[in-house]
């Protein structure tokens, strides 16, 4: 699981996409698509397991852009596309940046490789509008299965690897060392019952993180463990010509095992120094999700 194989990979597929390879091979031609997330939870808890914040109602905005560069019915790479975005997340009771507490800015490119497999490496630069850390810039490495054959079925797996890189500025956990990195191992579980004529699709996301001491800070290889349940239902009365609308809610478990983002809770300010901090953390949340 070290990162250098899973580099090899994005950059012999970098390689492969030339702009004239893929002016010539788009087909058919590329169309604009983009997708936006309003989330309502009780906590800010990043997937590495940081908690930002416990303090009030915490608000976030996804929104992004796809622009689809290559098709193919053959070869390995069937897809590829180029993803665009920011992320808010917006806390009016945060301890130390009331209202405005996080922007997060990201791109990168996506593959579908022989149809059931995509990967992807990703640009996302964290960034604090109320100067409470440092500029961290991070490179990320997908590697999903999306399970058509439905091994559990009528239950989809959709088994995951990323390689999450701190390349420079400041660390995601606060207490570890840049450059280093953490390797998320994960599913998404997920039973969609539209055949049942119930328009619902569960999920129930799961995870573990893992990776080198340093990267937390301490002497543990382990970070967090997460589990969770959601429900999308989609909003059918909205006519398709103004994009696909869904409402989402859910709860997400997290076990944070290793000491140092217990620790680095104090630091921060959720917690009083000298609390030994939350180790067993629930959000839930609430929203809405467009996309076209």
């Amino acid at each position: 699981m070290r990162k250098y194989w899973i580099g090899s990979i994005f950059s012999l597929g970098l390689a492969s996409m030339s702009p004239m390879a893929l002016a010539q091979e788009s087909t058919p031609p590329p169309v604009l698509h983009g997708f936006s997330d309003l989330a309502f939870k009780n906590d800010y808890l990043t997937p590495r397991g940081l908690l930002v914040t416990n303090k009030g109602l915490t608000i976030q905005i996804l929104n992004g852009i796809v622009m689809p560069a290559y098709h193919s019915a053959d070869g390995p790479v069937n897809d590829a596309s180029f993803v665009f975005g920011g992320w808010n997340d917006l806390n009016p009771g945060h301890q130390n940046a009331p209202t405005w507490n996080e922007f997060d800015a990201f791109g990168g490119v996506n593959f579908n490789i022989y149809k059931d497999w995509f990967a992807g490496v990703q640009y996302v630069a964290f960034i604090s509008p109320a100067s409470n850390f440092k500029l961290e810039h991070n490179i990320e490495f997908s590697l999903r299965y999306e399970d058509k054959m439905r091994w559990l079925s009528p239950i989809s797996l959709n088994p995951y690897a990323k390689l999450f890189f701190t390349a420079d500025g400041g660390s995601t956990v606060v207490l570890g060392k840049v450059p280093s990195f953490d390797v998320e191992l994960g599913a998404v579980p997920t039973w969609d019952l539209h055949p049942r004529d119930i328009p619902v699709t569960l999920t129930m996301p799961t995870w573990l993180t893992v990776g080198p001491a340093d990267f937390w800070g301490g002497t543990n290889n382990v970070g967090v463990f997460s589990t969770g349940f959601n429900a999308r239902v989609p909003i059918e009365w909205v006519p398709r010509q103004y994009g696909e609308w869904s409402v989402t809610a859910g709860v997400q478990y997290y076990n944070l095992i290793n000491s140092q983002l217990r620790n680095a809770q104090s630091v921060i300010g959720v917690v009083s120094p000298g609390s030994s901090g939350y180790r067993n953390v629930f959000v839930f949340a609430a929203g809405l999700g467009f996309h076209f």
